[in-house]
Parts: C-alpha cells; structure tokens; sequence
C-alpha cells in the first residue's frame, strides 16, 4: 500500500540524501569529473637512466616544449584536453615493459610514445597492443617494429635498412654528378646492437642498390686500435667507406686513418648513431672535414621553420635540436592532431584517427614533407638526409630537394 502523502513522482528518502551528498561532493570537489575529463593522458618511455639518460633527458625537454606549445594554444580542442606527460624508464626492455604496463593499467593513459632503443620498443608496443592502446615509436629503427602485423603501432622515423637503400642512392647521385662513378663500397661498424643491425642491413640491401659490398670490417666496442681495419680497408680498395660506430672509437679511427695514410677513393659516410653526435666533430677538428653524415634530419635543411625551430630549442636547453629531440618533438605533433580528430581519448578512435593522418602543413613539416602511415604503420615518406661536415658544421647536401650546400665529391683525405 502506497503512503498517501507521497505521489509517484515524489523522491524518496534514500534518493533525496543521494542527491544531497552527490551535491555535497560536488562542492568540496568542484567538476571532478569534468577535470577528468579535461585531460588526456600519454606516456612517453625514455632512457631515463644509464649510458643514454643524457639523449633521454634532451627528448624529454623536446617534448615538455611541444606539450607546452600545445597547451598554450588550447590543447586539443575538439574534447577541451590538456596534454598530460606521464614519464617512464625505458633503459631496458625489462623496464619498458613494467613502465607500459603501469602507464596502461594505473595512469589509465591513451597513448604511448616511445622506448628509444629497437629492443625495448619491440617488446612494449606488443604490450600496448594488446590493451588496444596506441603506440607511437619516433626513435627506434628497426624494420621488424611494423613488419609483425600491429594494428596500434606507428612509426615516424625510418627504418636501419635505409642506411643501406638512402645511402647508395645518395653516393650514386654525388659520384654521377661529379662524374666518379661508385661500384664498391665497405662497412666500418661496431660490434653492438646498431653496428650488427646495420651490417645486415648493407648485407641484405646494397647488392640490389646496384652496388657491391667488398667487406664487412667488425671492430670490438671500446677498441684500443685500428689498424687492422685500415690495412684491410688498403686492401679493399673500396670507392666508398660506410661506418658505424661511438664517439670515442670514431675518433681513434679518424686519428689512425691520418696516422697510416688511409683516404678512400671518393669518400667516408657515417651512419647515424655516433657520427651524429656533435662531439665527434669537435673531437675531430679538421679531420671531420668533409666527412659525410646519414640521419633523419639536420637543423639548417631546407625545410620550412626548421632553423627557427632549432634556434628555440637551443635557447632552451643550449643544444641543437639532434639525438631524436626532432624525431620526438614532430611525434607529439602528430600525436595531438590524431588527437584532435578522434575527439575521445579512447585508444580504438585515436588508433583510427592516426591511421587516417594526413599532414601537409603545420609544427610537424619541419621533418617531413607529407605526414602519412601505410597499412603497416609506417610511415612512406620517412627518409634519411646527408650532411657534410664542410668548415666545421653539418650541412645537408642530400637530397637536391632539401639541400643547402653542394656536395664536396671526391673528398680529399682530410689534413
């Protein structure tokens, strides 16, 4: 039998004083869940610590300026989203993967950025897969990272096969238009993780670039000399030297090649890695000079609001814009512009939103031309550049399209 006081439509006890503490709740935490909602979490995996926390720490700047940027003008806003960093270790594989499943499981992120080295990248994006959560990589370079059929990985940044195929097709055009032509090239590398990957590179990619690979030349990591090595090289005889390696031992190389009075016929390329580091220059002095450098990008390429770009980032942590602070940067662009277009933060919408990227203008086009992602999750524009150390900095001389200076080809055996 109903109380004849209370109508149908009249609330009873238990909802009026639900109603009261949700109301009181609300007061002493005003829009907690619109708060909630006015963020958008992602994760980003950097060496933190170890032999690389300095490169981690240079990307993370790189990215707390993108975020900034971002933020100050609005952040995303087709949701009304700020950007939120969660940061964690990725020194390891080991770490990644603990750090991924915290960002997933805790921070509750939508997406994920990261983990630097190939190793650790491989085996957390498996993770965020898994828990359907989307994975950007704008460092590592492995091939394998979008050949095994991920569905929330992209790729930004090119693969360690490039060095092979973007390498012969730039010393072919310099020696064609110097009139040289290149037959035989060797490879000069390291005894690591990104010397072997890149000889299997050059193993499996200069044959079918039309040239012929006379030798694979392994030295030791921290090796005390190298005069093994150039005496094979003597023996070679190749029109080209293609090399990877530290800072430390490419300076012990360098001051051996003068030492023993080894040049090859038309010049050195160095691979990314350790030749891109700016202290091997310095290290070098002259003997850097004319010395030819691969990688994703260069501060003076002529590429709209790259050196502007560059200058900020210099003013900001008094450094250039290298170690992949670019590669990172242009990756959080993308990222917010999936963003953007997903208008949710659930990981399905932005793994479909930055399937569907297509970017021609804006902060990411400093590194790339056109911003796009085949069905693989890679990226078929990505590209490596060549740089020449010409009176004692980095100038791009490759491709024509993105070039500063002209290539200075032959080099002459540095003094």
């Amino acid at each position: 039998m109903k109380n004849p006081t209370q109508s149908p439509q009249s609330p009873d006890r238990r909802s009026v004083v639900t109603a009261i503490g949700a109301a009181a709740a609300g007061a002493a935490f005003p829009s907690l869940a619109l708060a909630q909602s006015k963020q958008v979490k992602v994760g980003f995996l950097l060496p933190l610590t170890g032999g690389f926390a300095e490169s981690g720490q240079l990307i993370k700047s790189a990215i707390d300026m993108a975020i900034e940027e971002i933020n100050g003008k609005g952040g995303i806003k087709s949701t009304g989203a700020k950007i939120v960093p969660i940061y964690g270790n990725s020194s390891s594989p080991d770490e990644a993967n603990t750090e991924t499943n915290r960002m997933i499981s805790n921070e509750k992120v939508s997406a994920i950025m990261g983990a630097y080295s190939s190793g650790a990248t491989i085996s957390s994006s498996v993770i965020a897969e898994r828990a359907q959560v989307p994975y950007v990589v704008p460092n590592a370079l492995a091939d394998e990272i979008t050949e095994r059929g991920l569905k929330y990985v992209f790729k930004t940044v090119p693969h360690f096969s490039q060095f092979a195929i973007n390498g012969a097709q730039m010393v072919k055009e310099m020696s064609a238009k110097a009139n040289k032509p290149v037959k035989t090239v060797s490879l000069v590398r390291e005894n690591n993780f990104f010397g072997n990957v890149v000889g299997k590179a050059f193993a499996a990619h200069i044959g079918p670039s039309g040239l012929v690979l006379a030798k694979d030349n392994i030295f030791p990591s921290n090796p005390t000399s190298f005069e093994d090595i150039i005496i094979a090289l003597k023996g070679q005889n190749p029109d080209v030297v293609f090399a990877a390696g530290e800072p430390s031992s490419i300076t012990l190389l360098f001051q051996q090649l003068k030492e023993l009075k080894y040049w090859p016929k038309l010049g050195w390329v160095g691979c990314g890695g350790g030749y891109t580091n700016p202290t091997v220059v310095q290290n070098l002095g002259s003997l850097a000079e004319g010395m030819v450098v691969l990688n994703d990008w260069f501060p003076d390429i002529n590429r709209p609001g790259s050196k502007e770009l560059n200058d900020r980032f210099k003013k900001r942590t008094g450094k250039d814009m290298l170690g992949n602070a670019n590669t990172t940067y242009a990756a959080v662009y993308i990222l917010a512009d999936a963003l953007e277009r997903a208008a949710s933060p659930e990981g399905s919408k932005i793994r479909d939103a930055l399937a569907a990227t297509n970017i021609t203008s804006g902060p990411a086009t400093f590194m790339y031309e056109k911003i796009n992602f085949d069905a693989k999750g890679m990226m078929p524009n990505s590209l490596l550049i060549g740089a020449q150390i010409q009176r004692g900095g980095a100038r791009v001389v490759w491709p024509n399209s993105l070039k500063v200076v002209d290539a200075s080809w032959p080099v002459p055996a540095p003094r």
